[in-house]
């Protein structure tokens, strides 16, 4: 298989994962969705701290903790735990779908930003595409009342995406980067967890050895999207990365409605449809942008 062959099927895989998430995380009725959060952090901690020495990637982590990047990487950290935290509760509570959406809203929020944070150019031919997405949020909002408006979608696409920009601008590698980030806020939300009436005994003993065993995997089930799409990253083109991206929302949306018989009302079916439409024009107006710099780049005439 070739290498570029290879890639594309890593990143189909990556998402497919992260999309596929629910349906292991429903595997355990027994906890809440805190408990579940924070054996997901320990173990994907502990699998970290065997994987970054056993990939050489011991020295770019030490060098993590004497560079002033170790600032940024805490509020990076403190984001992508409340990602993590939200995401678990919002599974095991039911409102998978209302995820799904978060994760759709991702590259067009990861847009806002570019222009706000990166002083990226938000090109008017993009705007019809947000203005599509807000559309929908606000629709669905309206017709839910204030109470059930999408907070949690937004809180999901908004806190991975600006995990996203702090990312960007610290150049700092996946790997070391996140366990780094899961060792820093490790101890403040385990205290927390604890405060809250959190029992390790007490979940082992609800959970059983053989699924006290399979929720152990989660820290592999975290990492190895993690490094598959590292992977990819580095050997695709950024538009062929942006089309697998979907493959994790559609599959969350699919869990959510089919596998879990969340209710799709009129007006999230409206909502959505908004929102896919603002997605439909982004990746149209990315695909004819590059190919637009393409014909431009082949139109130079050669030097000789």
């Amino acid at each position: 298989m070739k290498e570029g062959s290879k890639a594309l099927l890593a990143a189909c895989l990556a998402f497919t994962c992260w999309g596929l998430f629910p349906l292991y995380w429903k595997l355990f009725p027994e906890l809440t969705g805190e408990s579940l959060f924070i054996h997901r952090l320990f173990w994907s901690l502990l699998t970290l701290f065997i994987l970054v020495p056993a990939l050489g990637k011991w020295h770019d982590l030490k060098a993590i903790v004497n560079d002033k990047r170790r600032w940024w990487l805490l509020l990076s950290a403190i984001l992508i735990a409340s990602n993590w935290l939200m995401y678990v509760i919002a599974v095991t509570q039911g409102h998978i779908l209302e995820a799904s959406l978060g994760y759709f809203l991702n590259p067009l929020i990861n847009v806002i930003l570019g222009a706000v944070f990166l002083k990226e150019t938000l090109r008017r031919t993009q705007w019809p595409a947000v203005l599509l997405a807000s559309i929908g949020v606000v629709w669905m909002g309206l017709s839910a009342g204030l109470s059930h408006f999408p907070w949690l979608a937004l809180a999901l696409s908004l806190t991975f995406a600006l995990y996203g920009v702090i990312r960007k601008l610290t150049q700092v590698g996946s790997m070391e980067g996140l366990a780094y980030e899961s060792a820093v806020v490790f101890l403040p939300f385990v205290t927390w967890w604890f405060l809250r009436g959190g029992n390790v005994v007490a979940d082992v003993t609800a959970l059983g050895p053989a699924k006290f065993a399979l929720l152990s995997l989660s820290g592999l089930i975290t990492c190895l999207p993690l490094i598959l799409f590292a992977y990819a990253a580095r050997r695709l083109p950024l538009q062929t990365l942006g089309f697998t991206q979907y493959l994790s929302p559609s599959f969350k949306f699919l869990c959510g409605w089919l596998v879990f018989n969340e209710t799709m009302t009129a007006a999230r079916w409206q909502g959505f449809a908004f929102i896919w439409a603002g997605l439909a024009w982004y990746t149209v107006e990315q695909i004819v942008r590059i190919r637009g710099r393409a014909a431009q780049l082949n139109a130079v005439p050669s030097p000789d």
